[in-house]
């Protein structure tokens, strides 16, 4: 009995349902952090549940005053193709030392093998990039 209950979880375990392809599918961690002067920023590519791309945004740190960066000017989405794209809209919580952000951006190219999220000058730090592999 124990055997075929540990078999049934592993089974269960194994599905996974999706809306559609997203970037890093199958990878178990869509979270990148990069830390620099500071502030330790993580970008979790969201799951595909609209025509654009979502990018959570979280930024910490216990001595800069995170109010004063405009991620949407701050940030762009790169592609193999050489696409650079700004994001389209930004979604705003937290204030001070810790920033939850939301960037959207349109879709990127249907061939694409990578993307990376870029945001650039972020408590003296001039670029810190964010990558996913298409699997």
């Amino acid at each position: 009995m124990k055997t075929m209950f540990a078999l049934l979880i592993g089974i269960v375990s194994s599905v996974t349902l999706s809306s559609g392809p997203t970037y890093g599918a199958g990878t178990p961690n869509l979270t990148r952090s990069v830390s620099g002067g500071g502030v330790t920023v993580k970008v979790t590519q969201l799951k595909d549940v609209t025509d654009d791309l979502r990018f959570s945004v979280a930024l910490d740190t216990h001595s800069v005053n995170l109010d004063v960066y405009d991620l949407k000017a701050l940030s762009v989405l790169r592609d193999p193709t050489g696409a650079v794209m700004q994001p389209t809209e930004v979604e705003n919580k937290g204030s001070g030392h810790h920033r939850q952000i939301v960037l959207i951006f349109p879709r990127a190219s249907a061939d694409w093998k990578w993307l990376e999220v870029v945001i650039k000058d972020v408590a003296g730090v001039k670029e810190r990039t964010f990558r996913w592999e298409r699997n």
